[in-house]
């Protein structure tokens, strides 16, 4: 498991994420001593130097014997995918990262393949397991999916770029009733928020907007930059509040456990079950 710094340093998700792993039985093996995966912004500047990043969190998790990476944040997963794609297409380059990281006594030899905790729990995890939890007082409210930018494209392809369906597939048999919508790969800003807040509250409306359109209840959340976002950005722009959960808070709902276990509380656009 690579935690990424945006889901080491807030909550909401962390609480969630660990929560349902026990209860369904999903063990999450920590990568030791895992630093910044540079995300998107540092390819920009020097490829080499996001490739070192991303080459010692490779090196790493072969150390430990890992089969595959797995993280929460989109941003990680892109830059991760994206780093393993390179790496794998350009051994000479491997050389010069491995030379960097020699002094660490780590050694990219094989890279394993990325994936997003979305991706487990609704491949890996039967799905008899998140039916047969389900509680008798489940409310199944209408939600919309928001997968963002970088889930699906350009290094994901794990799904429709343009019109994912993994998220709504799996709330659906989560027994939520999914609203289809054109925003599910609308940008929200991510980081950009902080420098360009005029311009990114812009994004967030347009998502906001088109969402409430069809008269979603909740918009389920699958990356930490997303989610705050869309939740803290509707403080200053007008329409109707709508609560913003991760899928792993709407997955815990699901399987019975209490809001309080799951953060509920903690999101800023309070969502009542």
């Amino acid at each position: 498991f690579y935690p990424g710094c945006a889901y080491k340093t807030e909550a909401v998700y962390r609480e969630s994420v660990e929560a349902v792993n026990r209860v369904i039985g999903l063990n999450l093996v920590h990568i030791d001593d895992w630093n910044c995966c540079g995300a998107t912004s540092i390819f920009s500047l020097d490829q080499t130097d996001a490739l070192t990043l991303t080459g010692r969190i490779f090196a790493l998790a072969e150390k430990q014997g890992m089969d595959a990476i797995v993280t929460t944040c989109n941003a990680c997963y892109t830059t991760l995918r994206k780093g393993h794609k390179i790496l794998k297409a350009d051994p000479g380059l491997v050389d010069r990262i491995n030379e960097r990281l020699s002094a660490q006594d780590l050694k990219v030899i094989n890279p394993p393949p990325v994936r997003h905790l979305l991706e487990v729990y609704y491949h890996d995890i039967d799905e008899t397991i998140w039916t047969q939890k389900r509680i008798g007082t489940f409310r199944p409210i209408k939600v919309a999916s928001y997968y963002g930018c970088q889930f699906s494209r350009p290094w994901g392809n794990t799904d429709d770029p343009e019109h994912p369906q993994m998220m709504d597939r799996f709330l659906a048999r989560l027994g939520y009733t999914v609203v289809d919508h054109s925003a599910k790969t609308a940008c929200c800003g991510a980081s950009h928020f902080i420098t360009y807040e005029k311009d990114c509250l812009k994004l967030n409306e347009r998502i906001l907007s088109e969402i409430r359109r069809k008269d979603a209840q909740a918009i389920s959340a699958m990356c930490p930059l997303c989610q705050l976002n869309l939740d803290a950005a509707q403080e200053k722009l007008k329409g109707a509040p709508i609560p913003v959960p991760y899928f792993t808070q709407l997955a815990g709902l699901a399987l019975g456990l209490s809001p309080q276990v799951l953060g509920m509380n903690k999101l800023l656009i309070p969502m009542k079950w």
